[in-house]
């Protein structure tokens, strides 16, 4: 997602009113600038005193030099340093002189109209992130003092430990042990003030443990003890934190009362995860039930989400005045019981939105249950006190896959699927798909997210591309890969866009693994399998992985694919420099009787050393090495030389991607014959 640009103001100090708009003009539209112009010492002081100025370009003059020093003084007098650019003529040294000894961060000669665009914009990139971390770091102090007076507003007793030692604790936290100022309790350890119980909790192993950063998952049953000698039963749970700017653990002790009287204790069970309007589910409850679901299954495909709420909410409520809001909401809770199956689950998350957690055979499913919802409700009639409503509901929809989800992760996808139901005018149900694109901007964890999504909803699709002989009408070899097809969508996604972030996040095996499982799975149902070649391209993380190994093995000996008729293909740019995996991954699979290929091969290829390590028998060169051949006698020139060391090394080559009648004969004359592209045969889905 675009961020917005932080403004730079430059002050241009010269005698030219045009000056400015020229630089503004020479920078760009895009560079996110503001020019302000001064002439004179008094003018850049009225400036600096009215506007905040992110740095200073000035046109030294000779004869007025006095001017440079006053502008470099005021500049470093200011709160946050500005930056000074110098512009001379080539030809004056005196002003290089004398901006040297005035230290400024930059000089260029004025008729270098690139050197000063280059120079210029860098330091305005550089003053942009100092910006922008000094706007950061003002944010992070100021949500550190708000949460600084929620802890200590709040009933709960938090301290906060650095390795150990008290360093922070709140009002409750001071009471529940004693202490009236936090000085009698600072740079104690949490041993002078907790002892094990009977469940033989090792305190110095924690202890330890927080001096390493590492922060206990259970909580603990522990001793207190108060500083008048008091004792009482605790729950002490940690977790990670930040105090002051520095990492540390957060503490929070809650005394564990016995309740004798069962009844009471299960209305208190009641009053903790139950919502007082609806008596449903409350948020935290609701979370925790998925947390659980979660925990129990090794494989949470199909488990699944859905929020619903009333369309047009506020309109509702203003019909009816916030005197009535709890009256409709339990309106809504029990038309929205009435339309699902089993409402045991079912929770309040919020003001007007509720929750169920169902577990669906498929995505289907999930969607006729959604699409029930939205039926059952539309133009429904319900009465609020004296008033009747006609109202409509919207859902939001979000499927687990096959790796357990993060709880929040999985609420949040279905909270923004709703919210897309809503934008688009209601009444209707939206199932949470990640958007893919090829947007290198995007981060990993958004690619984890699609890719996952695209694996768990059969969005990869096999296709095939043939390479043929031109001297062998009946040699074929077909090159097989995915694409990534987005649901609902014509966009589609080639290898080269998802293989590197999938490789990023650790997925590439995975991909690779889901495309051989489609190819034996189509190749089952497909005649005459085992008269074709079939080229498969393989990625570094699988070749180098054993267990993938293995598994590849397995799924090999499965299927309908004789061995003699696989190529296991690898990227010449993936393991240029890991020739001892890819050695050990074809002598794994040799004695079976498969071939191998080194695919990608570029310009800057050194391919004799590989050659030479590994035992291949075809190399297909990138598609840059096989175009316009007619046109380039240097592309022609390593072509011949790449083609004299695959036939010292009797590997064929492959040419890819031909677009014209000339590049065919032209790689004829060279010595290759097996060709591949839309123009000698379209690629196909298999």
């Amino acid at each position: 997602m675009p961020t917005s640009t932080t403004d730079i103001k430059i002050l241009v100090v010269t005698d030219d009113p045009g000056a400015p708009r020229e630089l503004q003009q020479l920078l760009g539209k895009d560079a996110g600038i503001r020019t302000l112009f001064a002439d004179t010492g008094n003018a850049v002081s009225r400036t600096f005193e009215t506007d905040a100025i992110d740095m200073v370009v000035i046109q030294i003059d000779v004869n007025d030099l006095g001017l440079l020093e006053t502008v470099t003084r005021q500049a470093r007098e200011q709160q946050d340093e500005v930056p000074v650019l110098g512009i001379i003529k080539t030809d004056d040294s005196r002003s290089a002189l004398a901006a040297a000894s005035c230290g400024l961060e930059g000089l260029v000669y004025g008729t270098n109209t690139r050197q000063l665009k280059r120079i210029t914009l860098f330091m305005v990139e550089s003053m942009r992130a100092r910006k922008d971390a000094r706007i950061a770091v003002r944010r992070m102090e100021e949500i550190e003092d708000r949460y600084t007076l929620l802890l200590e507003s709040s009933s709960e007793a938090i301290a906060y430990l650095h390795e150990g030692l008290h360093i922070y604790a709140n009002r409750a936290y001071l009471e529940m042990f004693g202490y009236d100022d936090f000085e009698d309790l600072e740079g104690l350890s949490m041993l002078d003030l907790l002892s094990s119980s009977d469940n033989g909790v090792d305190l110095k192993k924690v202890l330890k443990d927080l001096s390493r950063d590492r922060i206990p998952e259970e909580a603990m049953a522990l001793k207190a003890h108060t500083q008048d000698g008091g004792e009482f039963n605790a729950v002490v749970d940690f977790s990670p934190a930040r105090y002051g700017g520095e990492y540390c653990a957060q503490m929070l002790v809650r005394e564990q009362v016995q309740h004798a009287d069962p009844a009471l204790a299960e209305e208190l069970e009641k009053l903790k995860t139950r919502d007082m309007v609806t008596g449903l589910f409350n948020r935290g409850a609701f979370i925790e039930r998925i947390a659980r679901e979660i925990d129990q299954r090794s494989d949470t495909t199909g488990l699944s989400i859905l929020l619903f709420t009333l369309d047009k909410y506020d309109a509702l409520q203003s019909k009816l005045g916030l005197s009535a809001t709890d009256a409709l909401i339990r309106e809504a809770a029990e038309m929205f019981k009435s339309a699902i199956d089993d409402d045991s689950s079912m929770a309040r998350l919020s003001d007007h939105t509720f929750g169920i957690l169902v577990e669906v055979e498929g995505r289907q499913q999930a969607e006729a249950m959604a699409a029930r919802i939205v039926d059952q409700c539309s133009d429904k009639l319900i009465d609020v006190r004296d008033t009747s409503l006609t109202i409509s509901a919207s859902v939001g929809l979000a499927i687990a896959g096959s790796e357990p989800p993060d709880p929040e992760t999985l609420l949040a996808q279905a909270d923004s699927a709703l919210s897309e139901a809503l934008n688009a005018g209601g009444n209707a149900y939206v199932r949470y798909r990640p958007r893919v694109s090829a947007d290198a901007d995007e981060d990993d964890a958004a690619w984890s997210e699609r890719l996952h999504h695209a694996l768990d909803h059969d969005e990869f699709r096999l296709v095939t591309s043939q390479i043929t002989s031109m001297d062998d009408d009946s040699f074929l070899i077909n090159e097989v890969e995915t694409r990534l097809r987005i649901e609902d969508s014509d966009e589609v996604l080639m290898p080269n866009v998802y293989l590197p972030a999938a490789a990023r996040v650790d997925m590439a095996t995975r991909l690779d693994q889901d495309m051989i499982r489609r190819l034996m799975a189509a190749l089952a149902e497909k005649e005459g399998a085992n008269d074709q070649l079939w080229l498969v391209p393989l990625c570094l993380d699988t070749v180098r992985d054993q267990a993938a190994v293995h598994k590849l093995m397995n799924m090999l000996k499965q299927s309908a694919l004789d061995s003699e008729h696989l190529i296991w293909g690898v990227r010449e740019p993936e393991v240029r420099e890991k020739l001892r995996p890819v050695q050990a991954f074809i002598d794994t699979f040799k004695p079976m009787g498969t071939q191998f290929a080194l695919c990608d091969v570029g310009p800057e290829s050194n391919v004799a050393p590989l050659l030479q390590h590994l035992e291949l028998d075809f190399l297909r060169m990138a598609p840059e090495m096989a175009q316009n051949l007619s046109g380039d006698d240097g592309l022609r020139q390593q072509l011949a030389e790449l083609v004299n060391v695959a036939s010292e090394n009797q590997v064929r080559v492959i040419a890819p991607k031909i677009e014209n009648t000339g590049d065919l004969a032209t790689l004829w004359q060279m010595g290759i014959t097996l060709v591949q592209g839309d123009f000698v045969r379209e690629e196909a889905s298999l």
